[in-house]
């Protein structure tokens, strides 16, 4: 450490240089005072606004899931062509593996609603609210206002977009419920520290999620008022300390919420809180301990008054207050010329020192930051394209591409499910094997084009006859299958006779001169005792296939057991 010459240290200078001490040295612990309580708030706001930024992303990035199902949801072939028999399982198997969705359904251009995951839904119209309005008159998503759900009964906060029809019309919309539960757990996974308060409001001031889930952390008199002004200004985000009418001072940040890459105003806000005396409390001892040295100070200085220099110590320990100060607001401090070569001249370099590498590694902090955020999100825009992959993959494994019909695998897994039920509960069910009578005939002489388009007809009339519990299937080339769960034989025949008449009735247009009418033949087995394996039954059903075309076709064929044969054509 560097020495101090004898000539130039504070004691051989203290009768000539001292006298007038007292005022600048209560100056300097004043500030010094004022500075660790501003500092101890100004870091309480940092540490609020960090949380509401991390609530409002795990907020956000939930409602983004929701609304990335809205769109993909609105694009399939079944929702834009209102086709409602179909929609019913759809929306059931959107929202059966995330929790956070209380219900989905669409509504008509009248707001009735007509399909539905959760049931019932009969007789409920949304024309009068205001998620249905907006989405009608908007072009992108709409954010709709709190409501207790009707069918589920759960606190929810809707999001609809418009199903666009020809001609710019539109068809319906689709609606998807965030049940406001999983908000709250989305502020108790970030895992807020001890004393802090959060909730999410809606843009009319109504709490939509709280943690913990007692105690408010806005009055009920001026919630309304601060949600309109915070929503209103330009900035997304903000710190504000406020007295409440019990006389705690709160120390409040906020985050507005917004749909991702909408151009819409926010749909509501994050806001946390916590006492002022919690962010005081690290600060508390050194407060203790600067009152301390101040009164220590202050004694002392009216025992030296008469003998301190007055002038030349007070206006260097304001620079060293200034210093400090600047030491926050990342400024790299100049020492004023003739500072002294004493020991507050010491001090005062060493503080240069600092504030120098205070600057650099700050702008270091600050380039790694910008860098960490620019690979976030390239990171979540990576993220975002695996999930649409994902999902595409999802529906290839699962649906014949012509048909919209599930495919062979997915027949083969419903026919062991359905018959292990059968063996372990006696659960009825019946299979309908069926396919188009000629239909080589068909490609040969209309090219297999028009034979596609046969197939798609067949498959279209196929899933507007079914239940919601039936599921249809494309096995083969022109070969159909129907799964019929807790179905009886007779009722299966039934069904598969309505099918064949439907189709018989049906025409597709060659060209605009030719229209060609086609049939199918169709074999129905109930399972039975008798049957042991999957194939067991298919061979009885499509034995009663052939029995069907071989008897003159465009007719279908029950087979109850292996020996007993009821036919219709």
């Amino acid at each position: 450490m560097k020495r101090i010459p004898f000539s130039r240290r504070i004691g051989t200078k203290i009768i000539g240089l001292y006298l007038l001490a007292l005022l600048p040295l209560v100056t300097v612990i004043a500030a010094l005072n004022v500075h660790l309580r501003q500092d101890a708030l100004d870091r309480g706001r940092s540490q609020l606004l960090r949380l509401a930024y991390e609530a409002a992303g795990a907020q956000e990035t939930m409602v983004h899931d929701l609304t990335r199902l809205l769109r993909n949801f609105v694009a399939l072939p079944e929702v834009q062509d209102m086709d409602l028999p179909a929609l019913d399982a759809i929306l059931r198997r959107r929202i059966e593996t995330r929790p956070a969705v209380s219900n989905m359904f669409v509504c008509d251009p009248r707001g009735e609603v007509v399909a539905s995951a959760r049931k019932p839904f009969a007789g409920l119209n949304s024309a009068h609210r205001r998620y249905f309005r907006e989405a009608v008159a908007a072009t992108g998503l709409v954010a709709g206002e709190y409501l207790i759900g009707r069918v589920t009964g759960n606190p929810v906060l809707h999001f609809s977009l418009a199903i666009p029809g020809p001609g710019g019309a539109v068809r319906g919309v689709a609606v998807v419920s965030l049940d406001l539960r999983a908000l709250s757990d989305a502020f108790a996974r970030i895992g807020l520290p001890g004393g802090v308060r959060a909730a999410t409001l809606d843009v009319r001031g109504n709490v939509l999620a709280r943690y913990p889930d007692s105690g408010a952390l806005l009055p009920e008199d001026w919630r309304r008022e601060f949600v309109r002004e915070a929503l209103a200004g330009e900035q997304a985000s903000g710190t504000v300390l406020a007295r409440r009418e019990d006389g705690v001072e709160m120390i409040r940040a906020y985050k507005a919420l917004r749909l991702d890459g909408e151009t819409a105003g926010p749909y509501g806000l994050v806001l946390v809180g916590m006492p002022v005396s919690s962010a005081l409390g690290q600060a508390r001892d050194m407060l203790l301990v600067s009152a301390g040295v101040s009164v220590g100070s202050l004694c002392l200085a009216v025992g030296l008054v008469v003998v301190l220099g007055r002038g030349r110590i007070g206006r260097r320990l304001e620079v060293l207050a200034g210093f400090a100060a600047s030491l926050t607001e990342d400024r790299v401090c100049r020492l004023p010329p003739r500072f002294g070569h004493d020991e507050i001249g010491l001090l005062g370099e060493r503080l240069v020192e600092m504030s120098c590498t205070l600057h650099e590694k700050n702008e270091r902090l600050a380039e790694a930051m910008a860098s960490l955020g620019r690979e976030r999100d390239q990171l979540s825009t990576v993220v975002g394209q695996l999930r649409e992959a994902h999902d595409a993959l999802e529906r290839l494994a699962s649906q014949d591409c012509l048909t919209g019909l599930r495919n062979r695998r997915c027949f083969n897994e419903k026919m062991l499910v359905e018959l292990d039920r059968f063996v372990r509960y006696g659960t009825p069910f019946s299979l309908v094997l069926f396919d188009i009578d000629d239909f080589k005939r068909i490609n040969d002489t209309y090219g297999h084009p028009f034979g596609d388009e046969v197939l798609r007809r067949l498959g279209y009339l196929t899933l507007g006859m079914v239940r919601s519990v039936d599921e249809a299937y494309r096995i083969g080339g022109e070969e159909f299958a129907l799964i019929l769960p807790e179905t009886e034989g007779e009722n299966a025949r039934v069904l598969a006779e309505r099918l064949r008449e439907r189709v018989a009735a049906q025409s597709v247009a060659a060209d605009p001169e030719t229209a060609v009418r086609f049939t199918v033949s169709l074999g129905v087995a109930q399972a039975h005792t008798g049957v042991a394996e999957a194939k067991d039954l298919f061979a009885v059903a499509d034995n009663a296939l052939y029995k069907a075309k071989r008897t003159g076709k465009n007719r279908s064929v029950l087979v109850a057991d292996s020996s007993a044969v009821v036919m219709a054509s």
